[in-house]
């Protein structure tokens, strides 16, 4: 393997790593549509009949 084959798999290996992490970092701080209501409970507590979402668009 010559050198410029090593640095471009290095290359890729960095760059898949970054975008992985990256996915994670996004799915970790996105909620689903349908854990919303569980989301807006759980960040005010209380019950969930008295947290409802806007809806007034």
């Amino acid at each position: 393997m010559n050198k410029n084959q090593k640095i471009l798999r290095w290359i890729f290996v960095i760059f898949t790593t970054v975008v992985v992490i990256l996915a994670i970092d996004m799915a970790r701080n996105t909620t689903a549509p349908w854990n919303k209501k569980k989301q807006m409970v759980r960040a005010w507590g209380g019950d969930s009949t008295q947290v409802l979402p806007d809806t007034t668009h």
